[in-house]
């Protein structure tokens, strides 16, 4: 197990190394320049989506006809791929928390724009929307890699989220307008502890089905000829 993880990041520090680095300082300085959160935020995604191009350089270098001949089980092959990912969600989670704590010191100590701090609510509450949007995004496109190969599987992809986004969209347009106006009233009136909470339930449920998706994975593997 353990030569899997070295070999995942073998292919990131050799072959990705400077690109990560760069985007890394470059979310980095934008941000603090800017005193803008967002693209710091949008490092949680990229050090995900990192982390599961290594699927693409095991297809290209023909990776999984090789370690079939290795003791390792596919359970073991999947798992290492899984807890890569979610290692790079939360790599991303950490440097976009210490990028908005600089941002939060360049503008109490050097630059006066009281309006621009991010308090630990607000940033506690839009890490676990993006961390939980990104655990979606993973539990979907592994096994679809897996299944029809890592360039097949992002059509699939936005065809899913396609869908999703119609039937959510649809679902809405046919709510009654007091059911709807109902939800939207509860949300307004939800304090900060509550909303914090069904975050957190919501991202816990996300956890979930990267799990889910991690047997499913492990299941196509299983059965996939190479």
């Amino acid at each position: 197990m353990k030569g899997l993880f070295a070999k995942e990041l073998a292919i990131l520090t050799t072959s990705l190394k400077r690109n990560v680095l760069f985007v890394a300082l470059f979310y980095g300085f934008i941000s603090v320049a800017s005193r803008q959160p967002y693209m710091a935020y949008a490092l949680a995604f990229f050090f995900t989506l990192i982390c599961l191009s290594t699927i693409s350089f095991d297809e290209n270098s023909h990776w999984d006809t090789y370690v079939r001949t290795m003791p390792v089980t596919p359970t073991q092959i999947i798992g290492c791929k899984y807890l890569c990912t979610l290692g790079g969600l939360v790599l991303g989670m950490l440097a976009a928390t210490g990028i908005i704590a600089i941002i939060n010191l360049v503008c109490t100590v050097w630059v006066s724009e009281p309006g621009a701090i991010s308090f630990p609510a607000d940033v506690a509450a839009t890490l676990l929307v993006c961390g939980g949007m990104v655990l979606l995004f993973a539990a979907l496109l592994l096994p679809l890699s897996y299944k029809f190969n890592s360039v097949n599987a992002r059509s699939w992809l936005f065809l899913l989220i396609a869908g999703f986004a119609g039937l959510g969209g649809l679902l809405i347009a046919i709510l009654p307008a007091e059911l709807r106006g109902g939800f939207i009233t509860l949300l307004n009136n939800t304090d900060e502890a509550s909303a914090l909470l069904m975050l957190a339930a919501l991202f816990a449920v996300m956890l979930l089905v990267y799990g889910i998706s991690y047997r499913v994975c492990v299941r196509i593997y299983e059965k996939k000829e190479y």
